[in-house]
């Protein structure tokens, strides 16, 4: 796995500490990167993965941890970005 998949692993196992599992799974589901076979799978199953690496992710020092979370977590926030901005770029061009 790639830095950035790992991080997205760890920012879902966060959310399910910090939020619940279900809560996780229906609002923060895990979003793969890079990989072609994590990135094709279904919202549930991304989640089932993650979740699969939790004792992976334990092992992990402090600063690896923070790391890979802050490295997907500002990924993340790009696509999101990215996204809104083509949205709405093909808002205006309707109009």
């Amino acid at each position: 796995m790639t830095d950035l998949d790992k991080g997205a692993a760890l920012t879902h196992l966060h959310k399910r500490v910090y939020e619940g599992a279900e809560y996780a799974v229906e609002n923060y589901p895990a979003r793969y990167f890079d990989h072609p076979a994590l990135t094709a799978l279904s919202p549930e199953d991304a989640c089932r993965h993650a979740a699969s690496m939790e004792d992976l992710a334990d092992d992990l020092g402090n600063d690896e941890h923070g790391r890979l979370y802050d490295l997907a977590l500002d990924a993340d926030r790009a696509r999101w970005k990215a996204r809104h901005e083509a949205a709405s770029t093909e808002g205006t061009a309707a109009q």
